[in-house]
């Protein structure tokens, strides 16, 4: 028992409770935070934790792979922050290890945390249009992403990523300067069939929906780069000569509509390379009126695959195309570029096709060990030679650099608006085709020359594309050898 005499033993008393009082409240939050450290790193930790069991039954999907091994997508877990406090909602799907520290410290007992199964796209501002989604189940629901489910091993696209940013990064650059609705670019390896570059930038701020692909899932009416294809199948069924004549200053009608060449051509009749380098709507009508609609020009339509939807690897197949009908006014639209609407790897095909001589040509997006061999006809090598002579380059750059192609504008309304698709379709080099390639642009609303033409927009916007990407590319500057038609 203590005996308290005096005011000293009460002061010393009074000193010693103080002490104590520290001690026990030092040593409880020393307690408390090798609790709360022990338990953060339990959470950060064992990979047993989860709240939420119908993840322990998840499975990782395969990793997919660039031609060359760069990851474009793979699984990881992560964790998300949720609250049941009145009703449950999630306060971060993909939580950073900050983001938990801070939920911590509040020490809400109603906001809780689940380790979850993801799908990381350490490229997804220029790989959404193709890789495709995953469901909350961590299950592939479309494009690529479907397909691995019923794989087990990681796959390899045929994407090269470096072209992939280079491209992407350029047509970005041009599409804020012309500000169409959206931009699209193409680059396919002629001797591999692979799709090596897919671009996709919508301007119009549009959430996008990760189980669309503009390759495949759009249809335009491309406009001129459809004239070859009047032209092909002219020479195809014996109906034309390169140095026949045509009378295209003479009215041209379709029904009761006047066709129109825009600008206007000169009064000297044109031959069939002018025609296509001159873009004579009125010449390519003439030409198809010596086929007959259904027998000729159709069956080639068919033939080159304008007509039917076609894959584009991992089971992925392209939307049917549109077509009125191949009687009447339409037989004679379609010859420049209206009445027929097609997806971007349509058209893409459609060149292969005529360009390399194979009748078997279809660009995947699925990496492929072999090459194939061009097989040139009398058809193929004189489309060619027309298609560069109707490519006009003014670049120094590319002087000896041959590039063939062909540009398009198709006008269209609907309803009360007007709008315009620009296409340019390109391969290179000429004299020994490795690449081919699409840029196309909706609506543009400024342009890089004096007329709102395809020549003017996206023909440049894909010249700018090649300085970027030259240096990346299996080519050699060729010279101009026996390129006079």
């Amino acid at each position: 028992m203590i005996n308290l005499n005096n005011e000293t033993d009460y002061k010393l008393l009074d000193k010693t409770n103080t002490f104590y009082n520290f001690f026990i409240f030092l040593t409880l939050i020393l307690f408390l935070g090798v609790i709360f450290k022990l338990f953060f790193i339990y959470f950060e930790k064992n990979e047993n934790y989860n709240s939420s069991k119908y993840n322990e039954n998840l499975n990782f999907l395969p990793t997919i792979y660039d031609r060359s091994g760069n990851i474009l997508a793979y699984s990881d877990y992560s964790y998300s922050i949720f609250t049941n406090k009145n009703k449950f909602s999630y306060i971060e799907r993909d939580a950073s290890s900050e983001d938990i520290k801070k939920i911590l410290y509040q020490s809400d007992p109603s906001i809780k945390f689940e380790k979850i199964l993801t799908r990381k796209y350490p490229y997804r501002q220029i790989t959404n249009n193709f890789l495709g989604q995953v469901d909350i189940d961590h299950k592939g629901i479309s494009l690529i992403e479907a397909r691995l489910n019923s794989l087990n091993e990681n796959i390899k696209t045929s994407i090269n990523l470096q072209i992939q940013q280079k491209i992407f990064t350029s047509l970005k650059e041009d599409s804020l300067k012309l500000r169409p609705d959206f931009s699209i670019n193409v680059l396919i390896d002629l001797s591999k069939e692979e799709i090596i570059s897919n671009i996709f930038i919508d301007n119009q701020d549009n959430p996008f929906d990760e189980s669309y692909m503009p390759l495949k899932d759009s249809i335009f009416e491309f406009g001129s780069v459809f004239k070859p294809f009047t032209v092909y199948s002219a020479i195809k069924n014996n109906k034309i000569n390169l140095d026949d004549y045509f009378n295209v200053d003479e009215p041209v009608f379709i029904g009761k509509k006047l066709v129109e060449d825009f600008p206007k051509n000169s009064q000297i009749p044109f031959q069939v390379k002018d025609i296509l380098k001159k873009s004579s709507n009125r010449g390519a009508v003439l030409i198809r009126r010596m086929l007959d609609c259904e027998k000729e020009f159709k069956n080639d339509l068919k033939s080159i695959g304008l007509l039917d939807p076609t894959s584009i690897g991992f089971n992925i197949n392209s939307i049917n195309p549109n077509v009125n009908n191949f009687r009447g006014s339409y037989c004679d639209t379609i010859p420049y570029g209206y009445g027929l609407s097609v997806s971007p790897i349509q058209l893409l095909n459609a060149y292969g096709k005529i360009i390399t001589g194979r009748n078997d040509f279809s660009a995947t997006i699925e990496k492929k060990d072999f090459n194939k061999e061009n097989v040139f006809n009398i058809n193929s090598n004189t489309v060619n030679k027309l298609l560069f002579y109707a490519n006009e380059i003014n670049n120094d750059l590319y002087q000896n650099f041959l590039v063939a192609g062909k540009t398009g504008t198709a006008d269209k309304t609907i309803g009360d608006d007007t709008f315009q698709n620009v296409a340019y379709i390109s391969y290179f080099p000429y004299n020994d085709p490795k690449y081919l390639s699409l840029t196309f642009m909706q609506n543009p609303k400024e342009k890089y020359g004096p007329f709102m033409t395809a020549g003017n927009t996206v023909k440049p916007v894909f010249f700018n594309i090649l300085k970027k990407i030259y240096m990346d590319l299996d080519l050699t500057i060729l010279i101009n050898q026996g390129t006079d038609i």
